[in-house]
């Protein structure tokens, strides 16, 4: 009896003390510090011990330690590992740091990923959460000022307008300077589908593609990273990484954001009284005293009888702009999926302009067997937008805000809309508000692909794609109109229709030898073929504006269709070669065969070659722990050109009516069997350095792009019936630096401040072209040995002040009917050739349209839940020529003025540097010169958002996983010395001749949001 007592005292003994030495439980929840996201799978090892662990889907954990446990420590891919003392606590809540180097280490690619190491060429990267909170309706507004070498010009205002994107400068004159998108995997359509002209204006098929569903855009710049897209790769690349699945529970996300667009700026204007007053006095500068207005209109010339009216007031408003996002992703080791679906909504902040879009997206990825992997993209996107005429356009809406006097009243006293009988200037508000002008847009983009793992090492990939793009106006001019007046009605409807298919079959071999040697061989085979259709029809004639069908239309003035269609075959093959992490070598060529060129020159190959430097593995650095990463890259490539029309190379001919209204047949085309790809070959240098266990990176690029064989028309004698041929004649050069930096400031537990900064100069020069040099646009001029953006035009020299000057000076010659002599108060241009006559020998070039640097400036802020976000974009170098002052300050004809007339030349103000009023005078505001050209350099906050995450504990008794909101703000201001009202501006839009002239734009407007992400 006694030994079993003992015994169970000694028993009881040991069981007290492992009860003692276990009996310690620690529970918590493990989040991404980034994002406030839960993270499922994170290990939690007891430190000195076998106990270990793992988040749940929540990112909850619990985990039994003894007495003997000091620590515990948390791993998780992506993140920093982190040691966290236990002390007496029971409960440990930490927030993981993303791992930069880590997550950087691989690189997307064309056909592929690379570890970034390897990576040899020159490559740009913008990520979802750098675009978050962000307003923006298109992935290239994403890139606006964010990605170094790629200029980003958004040229008007118009809800869906076109937007251009140069990646390291204008490549081309005849043929497209925009780049190739790649959509997952997918070369899509792009550029404006409208067929019914709207002024300047240009819709936007990239419109169609979601900002909310993009994870990342990557922009290849050189030709070593581009070339393995060949001959659509000389304007760069563009490749948009859609939202995918994770193994996760399904985490349903719901993000939105509302709030209010208001005009940046207004040209102040003369009042009615004022206008009268100058147009009494243009008219009898020119017909003589006491002759007035009235002569011309038969109206009262009494200023005091006029309205006064502010079209622009009456024109802009505050417009509402909104966005609802709902999304699903997760999914397991055999499947995962994303689903979203997105409503966007923006008005216009002119009346009567706005933009719809309805889109949805299923991206899914299932592991069917162990070697065996498919995936399925596919969105679609509906969209309406209320288009208004503007931009280039007298009598667009913002253009009539501008140039129709205040005189002039919105209503008459009879209810009908205010007009001025001797000018071609609409009513604005009748412009906006009655027309019909509809552009409906509907796009699926899918693809689907099967990838086989034939050996641990070999994969192979075959992918279908489809792009199917329909697209549809419908425009109506009422009576109420000039436009509609004048023809008793107009009405035109026109419809689209691409469909673009891509099959693609991808070889890929990568493997690594003794732990130094990686190779990958990738081949590639492709065929792409589009095919395209439209129609359109216009009719005059309509019983009331109640019938707007065309079928309504007494006149049928146009109907018309067309059909085209080109292919592309291509052949890939790449090579990467890395020793030991310190040397690497690829290399890539592409033979592309297309159905646009000539049959003697189908087909064209695109080599590239580069090599890598990582400096920063050599022993001598390795353990210079100032230095993260040191890399010198370096390439050379040719890439190709052949955006032209489809058939441009063919021997055409057309049907119709060609004679008394009988059909017939009649040349429309010369061939040319010869015509090929425009070649553009580019070196590039470049330098990557982090410091500081990359607290500090910094990113140089130096390089060189020559485009020849340039696709232009060469100009032939007029007796062979035709103007030109289009042919491969002239050599375009682009030369440029690219500098980018990022730095952590301060990274500590309640505060954190990170920079961005990217710097881009570009040079670029015409070395050649077929034929004289020629105008474009208002002011542009294109010769050898300058530039594309180059303005030409005469030197002002002050105003005439007497008589005696006039006498003296170079004879002024006018071409106007009763106007032929000079007068005090005459704008003065010099005589550079010296003959004693201004003419047009005396131009010279007078400024460029192209900035000469550009770039962004970020500044991310966190304390403690709190973060701060402000981005700068600049550019400069560059000049605008304003031709809307040549109409706003002309005084030569009945468009309305700026004040800046008030300031005009008079007998009793003859010190002014504006000219005197001129009824049609051809001297003052005609000739194109110096006197509208403006700086057009400008620094613009173009976005800034203060966000608040609300905390665990927060989130745990509202059973979410994250809730964030926040407030933000797009274009808040602008410094700038440029007049007009938006220095960001191309009236010619998508231009490769004629970019930085400014003439009755739709500016951009600023914006103030609310937002909130929630996820369940």
């Amino acid at each position: 009896m006694k030994q079993k007592l003992l015994s169970m005292f000694f028993v009881c003994i040991m069981l007290a003390g492992a009860a003692f030495a276990q009996d310690r439980r620690i529970t918590g929840k493990v989040t991404s510090k980034e994002d406030g996201l839960p993270l499922p799978g994170v290990s939690i090892k007891a430190t000195g011990s076998s106990a270990a662990t793992q988040t749940d889907v929540s990112g909850n954990y619990s985990i039994s330690v003894t007495s003997s446990v000091k620590s515990l420590e948390f791993t998780y891919i992506g993140f920093l590992s982190q040691n966290v003392t236990i002390g007496n606590k029971v409960a440990i809540n930490i927030a993981l740091v993303t791992d930069a180097k880590q997550l950087s280490e691989i690189v997307v690619t064309g056909y592929g990923t690379q570890r970034r190491a390897d990576f040899t060429g020159a490559q740009s990267s913008v990520k979802a959460a750098d675009i978050a909170n962000t307003p923006i309706l298109s992935p290239e507004q994403a890139l606006q000022g964010r990605a170094a070498g790629v200029q980003v010009t958004q040229s008007s205002g118009t809800p869906g307008g076109g937007i251009s994107i140069r990646i390291r400068g204008t490549s081309s004159i005849g043929a497209s300077s925009q780049p190739l998108y790649v959509v997952d995997g997918v070369p899509i359509s792009t550029g404006s589908y409208t067929q019914v002209a709207a002024g300047g204006q240009l819709s936007n098929a990239l419109s169609d593609i979601n900002p909310s569903e993009i994870e990342s855009i990557e922009v290849l710049k050189d030709a070593a990273a581009s070339a393995i897209y060949g001959s659509r790769a000389a304007n760069g690349v563009v490749i948009v990484n859609t939202k995918r699945g994770v193994n996760q529970t399904t985490k349903i996300s719901f993000n939105s954001y509302f709030g209010t667009q208001q005009v940046n700026k207004l040209l102040p204007l003369v009042s009615g009284q004022q206008y009268i007053e100058l147009l009494n006095e243009s008219v009898a500068n020119r017909y003589g005293a006491g002759t007035n207005y009235n002569w011309l209109t038969g109206l009262s010339a009494d200023p005091k009888t006029y309205a006064n009216t502010d079209w622009q007031n009456e024109i802009f408003r505050s417009a509402d702009i909104k966005n609802y996002d709902l999304s699903a992703r997760g999914g397991n080791d055999k499947t995962k999926f994303s689903v979203s679906g997105s409503y966007f909504d923006q008005q216009g902040i002119v009346i009567a302009s706005g933009f719809k879009r309805w889109s949805g997206r299923v991206n899914l990825d299932n592991q069917a067997t162990e070697k065996l992997k498919l995936s399925l993209s596919a969105g679609f996107n509906s969209s309406v937008s209320n288009r208004i005429n503007n931009d280039n356009n007298i009598n667009g809406v913002v253009s009539a805000s501008i140039l129709l006097g205040s005189h002039v009243p919105v209503y008459n006293a009879n209810g009908t809309y205010g007009k001025d009988p001797i000018s071609s200037v609409d009513n604005p508000v009748a412009s906006a508000v009655e027309r019909i002008f509809l552009n409906t847009s509907n796009r699926l983009l899918t693809s689907g692909s099967a990838e086989y793992q034939i050996l641990p090492s070999l994969t192979f990939k075959s992918q279908l794609s489809l792009d199917y793009l329909t697209t549809k106006d419908r425009n109506y001019n009422p009576t109420t109109t000039n436009t509609g007046a004048a023809s008793a009605g107009s009405g035109s409807e026109g419809q689209n229709q691409e469909v673009n298919y891509v099959t693609e079959n991808i070889l890929n071999f990568n493997k690594t030898f003794a732990d130094k040697h990686v190779l990958n061989l990738t081949g590639v085979f492709s065929y792409q073929e589009s095919n395209y259709e439209n129609l359109l029809a216009s009719a005059t004639g309509f019983p009331t504006n109640d019938f707007t069908r065309l079928s309504s239309g007494a006149v049928r003035v146009t109907t018309a269709s067309g059909g085209s269609s080109y292919a592309l075959e291509s052949y890939v093959a790449r090579a990467n070669y890395s020793f030991d992490n310190k040397y690497v070598i690829q290399g890539s060529v592409r033979v592309d065969g297309s159905s646009r060129f000539g049959a003697d020159k189908r087909y064209g190959t695109f080599p590239a070659v580069s090599a890598a430097w990582n400096i920063s593995e050599e022993s001598f650095l390795k353990n210079v722990s100032s230095i993260s990463n040191l890399k010198l890259r370096g390439s050379y490539g040719i890439v190709g050109n052949q955006e032209i029309g489809n058939f441009t190379s063919l021997q055409l001919v057309g049907g119709g009516a060609n004679y008394l209204q009988q059909s017939g047949l009649s040349p429309s085309q010369l061939g040319n069997t010869i015509l090929s790809w425009e070649n553009t070959s580019s070196i590039d240098l470049g330098l990557d350095l982090g410091m500081f266990k990359n607290r500090l990176t910094f990113t140089f690029d130096a390089y060189q792009k020559k485009t020849e064989d340039l696709l232009l028309g060469q100009p032939l004698v007029g007796s062979s019936g035709f103007l030109t041929i289009q042919s491969n004649i002239g050599k375009l050069e682009n030369k440029g630096l690219e500098f980018g930096l990022t730095g952590v400031i301060f990274d500590k537990k309640d505060f954190s401040w990170t920079s961005n900064l990217n710097l881009s100069f570009n040079k670029n020069k015409v070395l050649e072209i077929s034929g004289n040099p020629f105008a474009a646009g208002f002011a542009s001029w294109v010769a050898p040995g300058g530039s594309l953006g180059d303005f030409r035009g005469y030197r002002t020299d002050g105003i005439f002040q007497n008589a005696a000057e006039i006498a003296a000076a170079p004879i002024h010659t006018k071409t106007a009917s009763a106007l032929t002599s000079t007068a005090p108060g005459d704008q003065r241009f010099k005589d550079l050739n010296g003959d004693g006559r201004i003419t047009a020998d005396d131009q010279e070039i007078i400024g460029n349209g192209m900035p000469t640097y550009f770039g962004g400036f970020t500044n991310n802020f966190r304390y403690k839940n709190f973060d701060l976000s402000a981005f700068v974009q600049f550019s400069g170098g560059n000049q605008i020529y304003n031709n809307t002052r040549a109409f706003s300050e002309g005084m030569n004809s009945i468009f309305g003025q700026t004040t800046a007339v008030l300031e005009r030349w008079t007998p009793t103000n003859p010190s002014t540097t504006m000219p005197r009023a001129v009824y049609a005078d051809p001297n003052n505001n005609r000739r194109t010169s110096d006197r509208f050209l403006e700086s057009g350099d400008f620094l613009r906050m173009k976005n800034i958002s203060l966000s608040y995450t609300f905390s665990p504990k927060v989130l745990s008794k509202l059973k979410v996983s994250n809730f964030k909101l926040y407030v933000a703000g797009q274009n808040l201001f602008t410094i700038t010395k440029y007049s007009g009202l938006d220095p960001e501006v191309s009236t010619f839009s998508d231009t490769n001749t004629a970019p930085g002239t400014d003439f009755l734009t739709f500016p951009q407007a600023k914006t103030y949001t609310f937002g909130l992400n929630l996820t369940f």
